[in-house]
């Protein structure tokens, strides 16, 4: 009788130290399903149209200091091709969009609209080379940060 009890007393120790292995292996393999590399500007985070628009509104507010091309002018850097590409990259579009935010338009920081803003983002993404795709960018909830701003393509 002790025998037999030491003996449910081992095979359900035993199971319970297969079931702590198993549930052990498993436990990286789904912490590693579940990490999510995170998007960049390479994952088509802009839509065409919503370029069109931020083009439209960075011609109306922006282009007098960053010029129509985009190539920056005097104390306006450029917002577009490599050098600003190389300032960007490893940051997140939150931080663009924060920057733009607090610092533009010069002579009235924080005057233009987060929608607005993100538009010409957009258009920025566009005129550097990042496909768009189907999902508008969006400034709304946590969105931006999102989104890093990568200079090579993953």
């Amino acid at each position: 009788m002790k025998g037999r009890n030491l003996l449910r007393g081992l095979t359900f120790t035993s199971l319970a130290l297969s079931a702590l292995v198993v549930v052990t292996a498993l436990v990286p393999a789904t912490h590693v399903r579940l990490q999510v590399r995170q998007r960049t500007t390479w994952d088509s985070v802009y839509t065409d149209e919503q370029a069109t628009r931020g083009q439209a509104a960075y011609n109306r507010t922006c282009a007098h200091c960053h010029l129509e091309s985009l190539a920056g002018a005097d104390e306006s850097p450029a917002l577009m091709g490599a050098a600003f590409i190389s300032n960007w990259n490893g940051l997140t579009l939150a931080e663009m969009h924060g920057r733009v935010k607090k610092s533009m338009p010069t002579d009235d920081p924080g005057s233009y609209g987060p929608q607005l803003i993100t538009d010409v983002i957009a258009y920025m993404l566009r005129v550097n080379g990042f496909p768009a795709g189907k999902t508008e960018l969006t400034h709304k909830g946590d969105a931006l940060n999102g989104v890093q701003f990568s200079a090579a393509r993953p």
